[in-house]
């Protein structure tokens, strides 16, 4: 068994797909949308182009992305992490995340890593951005 987030993005899924290859590197693996998969005459008006359900992979975990008909918009009680190979890598991370977006924690020094930061991305999805383990963190 293999757990597999899915990420909702009402409306807006075909843009985070490429916000998130262009700032973060995200591989999408595949994008199928309503229209391709669902037979015509199930298709409800305006929703063809709407993404029925994407792969991607981003630091090296699999994610599946989708339009979500019926899901409420936002992500509450969620933070994804990445953990970068140094300071300047987090920097560039964050920023790109930053896009359009809000950083809550400027990255700086913690017990547990060389810098720490926090964003809210122009979707309203939370992430962490840490980079180099401390060597007095436990």
């Amino acid at each position: 068994m293999q757990a597999i987030p899915t990420l909702y993005f009402p409306g807006a899924c075909e843009a985070a797909l490429s916000f998130y290859r262009d700032a973060i590197g995200a591989d999408i693996l595949f994008h199928h949308r309503v229209g391709d998969i669902v037979d015509a005459a199930h298709v409800k008006p305006g929703t063809a182009h709407r993404t029925l359900r994407a792969g991607v992979v981003i630091g090296g975990v699999r994610f599946c992305l989708a339009d979500g008909h019926g899901v409420s918009p936002g992500f509450q009680g969620v933070s994804l992490t990445l953990s970068c190979a140094s300071a300047l890598d987090a920097e560039r991370t964050l920023a790109a995340l930053a896009d359009g977006g809000t950083v809550q924690i400027p990255l700086r020094a913690t017990a547990w890593a060389e810098v720490f930061g926090t964003v809210v991305d122009r979707f309203g999805l939370h992430w962490t951005i840490e980079a180099g383990k401390r060597h007095d963190a436990a």
